[in-house]
């Protein structure tokens, strides 16, 4: 996996949390494809298992932590969304960002002190014997 691409995420607050909770029915809130269900679906899973609270426009593109912008979700919708969606679009983000502050990636490694050459022909010891005869 990439090194972190959302450090600086927000999380949401223990109000909106709450709320969410709330709106949930305690039922997941996954709906569509982003969470890897047939458009206009519902998951509807249990959230008793487990429940995280999802940034449903990704929270590095809109900065909006309003709860509105928050579905409590079931882990395994929750994670098909990070992974398929949310993390290669923080990605380009980040690189689309990179792109517009001049930030390159490196053409070539820098040149280094070449290393000395290595011996020619094999000078080896004999092999050691572990056990003699005495």
């Amino acid at each position: 996996m990439e090194p972190c691409l959302m450090a600086n995420r927000a999380e949401f607050k223990k109000e909106t949390k709450r709320d969410a909770l709330k709106r949930s029915g305690m039922l997941c809130e996954a709906v569509g494809k982003w969470y890897g269900l047939p458009p206009g679906k519902r998951c509807n899973a249990p959230l008793s298992a487990g429940v995280q609270y999802d940034h449903i426009i990704l929270d590095a593109n809109s900065k909006d932590n309003s709860l509105a912008n928050c579905a409590a979700v079931c882990i395994k919708c929750h994670r098909h969304k990070t992974d398929k969606h949310d993390t290669p679009k923080a990605a380009k983000t980040l690189r689309q960002q990179d792109k517009a502050n001049g930030i390159r990636k490196a053409k070539a490694p820098i040149p280094s002190r070449p290393s000395p050459p290595k011996p020619q022909g094999k000078h080896r010891l004999p092999p050691r014997l572990l056990y003699r005869d005495r």
